[in-house]
């Protein structure tokens, strides 16, 4: 999938050490909050911190092993994680991805989806079928519509609106 001759972006050691080191870290701070409530046994039992200080306890000695290995096999470890294409890639998609969840609060669900899907549409039109911009407007404003009335009117569900949706309420609720 990726190119053979794309230049690589990071080895898998240093993605093996980082993913250790956050999931030892992970395990440690659970093992420091079972401890503060307590991993004992008790008249009634186990207390609430017993099982996830061992949960934590495992974690962390499955990524201290991890961290090991990843140290130690040398030849394996110096492969591409991921080259600059893939990654190209990966950001072409988590970025727009990124900027709608962003948008949601402020311009509310239905707009952001509709700018969302024009974009996908727009981007992607020279890489499959030519859309003109009639055909993605109708599409991107079709499929917000869609969810409008699907689950704000038919399923009595609305989906928010965002700030920018409650301006043009109190602005429609002056002019009556």
């Amino acid at each position: 999938m990726s190119n053979t001759t794309d230049t690589p972006l990071v080895a898998t050691r240093w993605v093996e050490i980082g993913l250790a080191s956050f999931t030892a870290a992970l395990g440690g701070i659970v093992m420091f909050g079972a401890i503060e409530i307590g991993i004992g046994w008790g008249d009634a039992g186990p207390q609430a911190g017993y099982f996830p200080f061992y949960i934590g306890l495992l974690m962390s000695a499955a990524s201290v092993g991890n961290l090991i290995l990843a140290l130690l096999r040398t030849p394996a470890m110096s492969a591409a994680f991921v080259s600059r294409q893939a990654f190209g890639q990966v950001l072409a998609v988590f970025v727009p991805i990124a900027l709608y969840v962003i948008a949601m609060p402020f311009t509310g669900i239905y707009l952001a989806s509709a700018v969302f899907i024009a974009w996908f549409m727009w981007r992607d039109r020279q890489r499959s079928k030519p859309y003109g911009i009639v055909t993605v407007a109708a599409f991107s404003c079709g499929a917000a519509l869609a969810s409008y009335l699907i689950f704000a009117l038919w399923f009595k569900v609305p989906l928010d609106s965002g700030v920018l949706g409650d301006l043009v309420a109190v602005a429609g609720g002056a002019l009556r």
